[in-house]
């Protein structure tokens, strides 16, 4: 979402408390062979300033879970493991995974234009629709006009509400198209084409075709694709200042901007473990066919002139999946961010390890350290 300041700002001293726990009580994450390694990365994000963190990690030595700080700054609530966040755009790995999974039932392909599947009132009025593929859309190459360039002051304002998928995308209706077919480097637009997709292949609304797909198989129960608020979800903070201060809660705004029916394109709640899990099993292939995996896979480079300077080595994009080339070597997942939360789940190949860090704070310090190439050696 593009970055908007508040008008009053909240000065509200919080504190930084790290607390470690694990949801594998065989192996708790004290006892963990890695745990003051892996502690660092939560140690690094309150040092910049965040609110709460969650931070899980699968190794061939176990799973270890930790968190610090707050989920709710004004009620002093400690954050703990079993906190949900909102993980946005890693939402698309498993909106991806589905649509691969349907591919698999023969209910759709991803060769096929959109519109075979979409009714000329909507393909119409979106520039492109007529003439771009699922795959396109899958991996960002469709061009057509990312609709949170239109709906941000609205979300701002309070006049967009929970919109729906087919809602958000008539705000981009007969505008212009960001890029031509083909081009392109990511539009949220793509995953709203999708879940309308999905809806019409299965008669099930998106979210819950997610559901069966690929978070019941997996056994995700702390995962949710739903309009409807889970218990244990933190509040979430922004700031713009450059030194970090002046937080304030944007709770409200995170639940409007993408709370609606069908928000594939970033409306999952989460925990770290169930998305560390997620990320592991997608990518060791225990959800997909080797034909569908190739195709995840399937990546197209990036234009370094689009990447933010600090995400240069976010190399190619696949299908609702980012390669990066670390100081450690590649890892695929994705990145994630709403109004107050960020986060990332990567899964590194050759070490066999996965993290996912959750985090329910928006400012130019915690976002410099998620994004900087170097967190990812703290955990190795």
């Amino acid at each position: 979402m593009k970055k908007l300041k508040f008008v009053t700002a909240l000065i509200v001293a919080f504190f930084f408390v790290n607390s470690c726990d694990n949801e594998n009580p065989s192996n708790p994450s004290g006892t963990h062979p890695n745990a003051e390694k892996y502690q660092r990365i939560v140690d690094r994000f309150m040092q910049a300033g965040a609110v709460g963190v969650n931070v899980a990690v699968i190794s061939p030595e176990g799973i270890w879970t930790g968190s610090g700080g707050l989920a709710d700054r004004e009620k002093n609530i400690l954050m703990k493991t079993d906190h949900r966040l909102r993980v946005g755009s890693m939402t698309k790995m498993f909106a991806s995974a589905t649509i691969l999974k349907l591919q698999e039932e023969g209910l759709l392909s991803i060769k096929d234009k959109i519109n075979k599947y979409l009714p000329k009132s909507i393909t119409d009025h979106i520039s492109n629709a007529n003439d771009v593929t699922i795959e396109q859309c899958l991996n960002h190459r469709s061009g057509i006009r990312n609709y949170l360039q239109d709906v941000s002051q609205g979300v701002f304002n309070g006049s967009i509400v929970n919109y729906s998928a087919e809602q958000t995308l008539q705000m981009i209706y007969d505008k212009p198209a960001d890029d031509p077919v083909g081009k392109g480097y990511y539009s949220n637009s793509n995953y709203l084409l999708l879940s309308l997709i999905i809806k019409k292949v299965t008669g099930k609304p998106a979210y819950q075709v997610i559901n069966e797909k690929v978070i019941a198989p997996p056994g995700l129960r702390n995962t949710f694709a739903s309009t409807t608020l889970p218990d244990k979800l933190t509040r979430s903070y922004y700031t713009e200042n450059a030194d970090g201060k002046d937080l304030n809660d944007v709770t409200w705004v995170d639940n409007n901007g993408i709370g609606g029916e069908g928000a594939i394109d970033g409306g999952i709640i989460s925990t770290a473990s169930d998305i560390a899990q997620f990320t592991e099993a997608l990518l060791t292939s225990k959800l997909l066919s080797s034909a569908s995996m190739q195709q995840l896979k399937t990546y197209v480079d990036n234009d370094p002139a689009r990447l933010e300077p600090d995400l240069k080595y976010n190399k190619q994009y696949g299908l609702g999946l980012m390669r990066l080339e670390t100081d450690q070597g590649e890892a695929l997942g994705h990145d994630g961010h709403v109004f107050g939360f960020g986060g990332k789940a990567y899964y590194f190949p050759k070490q066999k390890v996965t993290v996912c860090i959750l985090l329910n704070t928006w400012s130019p310090k915690v976002v410099a350290v998620l994004n900087a190439k170097e967190t990812f050696n703290l955990l190795f």
